[in-house]
């Protein structure tokens, strides 16, 4: 039966903007960010019949007029989840083709839910590509997402935001808009998109649901063209289940090229260091890593874990972190977390902060999703019709993301942007050194399911 919902904010944020243009590509610049103006207040509308909400036209040009309680066509869905293949193959796969830059980190959950709520308006050979790259199930993989995922405790917060955004001068289908409600939890607004103020608007939705740890998403009111514009955010915070001492950071030696650790080619970063702690080890032939629980005493707190792996030891010269990560499928994972054993380690983990900013186009169309991007092939008939009767297509999808660690706990988001335009065991006698000191692959997990909600390569932490 359907579950009952759950908003709150968290520290992974993750959105998703739907925009719609004319006959030329837009290309988003993203400059400077600009200082948010105070946020306009939302009007509440009082006409409830979306299927005319063509005439919900704005007395003043600058209004954002809230639909949220707008009367539409929700729906329940019944239905048991059998896997998480879907998500996990499209997580890994995403992140395996935006790797090559210096510290890359995304959030599939983010892209997952964000791609999902254009899907679900997708029709015809555009659908059948969104099932490809998604999965069949992605609508009930969505909802359970949406229902199970959120933790708010006194150890840990994860949570979950979307809001969907409609131009003037777009028809929303109401079957869309109330499914989007319904299995998104999302909120609803309509405006004139292309305005400072509705810009204004937006950056303050995606900084109250990341607690400011994404600020002036965008820089640049949209097109004037722009349709639809979507969010989805996430926000993750928790506390290592035994926390570094702030004692034992200090500055120590990171090497990007783990081959060459022997000459001297290091760099200075602040290190943390823990020694003769009992935890739990992964390997393989090609990589070892360790599992670092976050706090979870008591029941609501989720089951989450920051598991890092680099190369492992050889006496030939060591793979690269890419090509380890290469070998890193959804069931090599789950394997070496099947396979875990808890000894006793000496271990260190850098203490960093990364941004990381992203163009998903060219990976998701190398994944399959082709007609989505297409200006005549895109069909979204199923989200809503343009005044022009014009279709609309995706332009740009986006993800930023950043992460903080440190001695007490992890805290990330992300931010995924899609624009649509429209068309016109065992104790060791003597501790294991496993140390992070050279670039590693990290995941922080919700270990029941085995979903990763961020994954990133730490190349320098110094950066």
């Amino acid at each position: 039966m359907k579950k009952s919902y759950l908003m709150t904010a968290a520290f992974i944020c993750a959105s998703c903007f739907l925009g719609a243009c004319g006959n030329q590509t837009q290309t988003f610049e993203r400059g400077a960010a600009q200082p948010a103006s105070e946020e306009p207040p939302l009007q509440e509308d009082n006409n409830k019949d979306t299927d005319k909400n063509n005439d919900k036209k704005k007395t003043g040009a600058d209004a954002v007029v809230n639909l949220t309680e707008d009367t539409s066509k929700r729906i329940a869905i019944d239905y048991e989840i059998n896997s998480y293949d879907s998500i996990n193959d499209f997580s890994y796969k995403l992140f395996g083709e935006n790797y090559d830059e210096e510290n890359p980190v995304l959030s599939p959950v983010s892209a997952y839910l964000a791609l999902s709520m254009a899907g679900f308006g997708a029709k015809g050979n555009t659908e059948t590509e969104f099932i490809s790259v998604l999965g069949d199930g992605m609508m009930e993989l969505s909802d359970d997402i949406m229902n199970t995922l959120p933790v708010s405790s006194e150890n840990n917060t994860v949570s979950l935001a979307n809001s969907a955004w409609i131009d003037d001068e777009f028809t929303i289908n109401d079957e869309w808009l109330g499914t989007v409600k319904s299995i998104m939890d999302a909120e609803a607004f309509q405006s004139n998109l292309s305005t400072n103020e509705t810009m204004d608007s937006m950056n303050s939705w995606i900084e109250e649901q990341t607690k400011g740890l994404i600020d002036n998403m965008i820089s640049e009111p949209f097109d004037d063209s722009t349709r639809m514009v979507l969010f989805n955010t996430v926000y993750f915070k928790a506390k290592w289940d035994t926390p570094f001492d702030e004692y034992a950071t200090y500055e120590d030696e990171f090497y990007p090229d783990a081959n060459h650790a022997d000459d001297g080619q290091g760099i200075k970063c602040e290190m943390m260091h823990m020694n003769s702690e009992n935890m739990d080890y992964i390997s393989n032939e090609f990589a070892q890593g360790l599992i670092f629980p976050y706090r979870s005493w008591q029941d609501g707190d989720g089951n989450f874990a920051f598991v890092a792996m680099k190369p492992a030891s050889s006496d030939d010269e060591k793979p690269s972190i890419r090509d380890t990560y290469g070998k890193l499928t959804k069931e090599v994972i789950s394997d070496l977390l099947a396979d875990k054993q808890t000894v006793l380690v000496n271990t260190k983990l850098p203490k960093f902060e990364i941004t990381f900013d992203k163009m998903l186009n060219d990976s998701l169309k190398s994944m399959g999703l082709l007609d989505a991007f297409d200006i005549e092939n895109a069909d979204f008939s199923g989200i809503g019709v343009t005044d022009t009767g014009n279709n609309i297509y995706i332009d740009l999808v986006r993800q930023k993301a950043k992460i903080i660690v440190d001695e007490e706990g992890t805290e990330a988001a992300a931010a995924t942007e899609i624009a649509m335009m429209e068309n016109a065991a065992l104790m060791e006698e003597e501790p294991l050194d496993v140390f992070f000191d050279e670039p590693f692959v990290y995941i922080i997990m919700d270990m029941d399911k085995e979903i990763p909600l961020f994954i990133g390569i730490l190349d320098n932490p110094a950066t």
